[in-house]
């Protein structure tokens, strides 16, 4: 009875392996047969091709990149910003991803200039910014092992100087551990938390009360970013870069 149940688990661990495999298997070809589309200048098809990858669960930035260069030789503005911030995401310090986005907004109406940050402020979140959650937590563990490493060093040794040494290496490698850790939590709460958003609609009023006879505040248009502060029914407040907050009905946008 033992052997039977042991080969059946068997049997069925072997099929899933299987099936998980050939279901990689499928989508690195689909993405292969995106790209070749994409080479040929055949862009309607390599969209729907990326379009149908990702709907299978392969969320991956050089998919999203793309995806998002597809839709910018489309003339498609609002789409290729859109996969292009997902995409950065997920590779926060992608070169390519940042230089094509900046290259699409460069080419939408809203001009809106961000509200003045401290250079110490945006150095900080740039370099915050330069790697992904994972490598961050990566880091984290490492300097962990490394604080515990000093404090056996600095409990055990008997010599005066290797004492203090360990001393300040535990101390540095606890801060930048705990420093990459509050890194990867933030890069993780961006993935988790999307509380931004693309305007797809041509031309949008934002207004000053989440209902259609509020007072007109300004006009969006199309391919702007936009932050969401709270939702009430099928309204968003946002907020744009300048500081401006008004709201807007959720159909005019599309969350990043």
């Amino acid at each position: 009875m033992h052997t039977r149940v042991s080969k059946t688990i068997y049997w069925l661990f072997t099929l899933m392996i299987f099936i998980t495999v050939d279901a990689l298997a499928q989508q690195d070809n689909r993405l292969t047969q995106a790209n070749q589309l994409y080479a040929d200048g055949d862009f309607d098809n390599a969209i729907e091709v990326y379009e149908d990858v990702l709907k299978s669960g392969m969320e991956a930035p050089q998919v999203y990149y793309n995806l998002g260069n597809a839709y910018y030789r489309k003339g498609l503005l609002p789409a290729a910003i859109l996969n292009y911030e997902r995409a950065l995401l997920l590779a926060p310090q992608d070169k390519d991803i940042r230089y094509n986005l900046n290259l699409a907004y460069g080419q939408i109406t809203d001009k809106i200039e961000p509200v003045g940050v401290f250079f110490i402020t945006r150095w900080f979140a740039n370099f915050r910014n330069s790697t992904d959650s994972d490598t961050w937590a990566i880091i984290s563990i490492i300097t962990f092992v490394l604080f515990l490493t000093g404090l056996l060093f600095y409990f055990f040794v008997k010599t005066s100087l290797f004492r203090k040494m360990a001393f300040f290496l535990s101390l540095f490698s606890v801060l930048i551990s705990l420093t990459t850790m509050a890194f990867s939590y933030h890069q993780k709460q961006r993935l988790v938390n999307r509380d931004r958003a693309i305007v797809f609609s041509p031309s949008v009023t934002v207004r000053s009360a989440p209902e259609a006879s509020g007072t007109e505040l300004f006009v969006l248009h199309e391919g702007t970013k936009v932050k969401i502060l709270q939702r009430i029914n099928n309204w968003l407040e946002v907020e744009l870069q300048d500081g401006s907050i008004g709201w807007m009905h959720e159909e005019h946008l599309e969350i990043i």
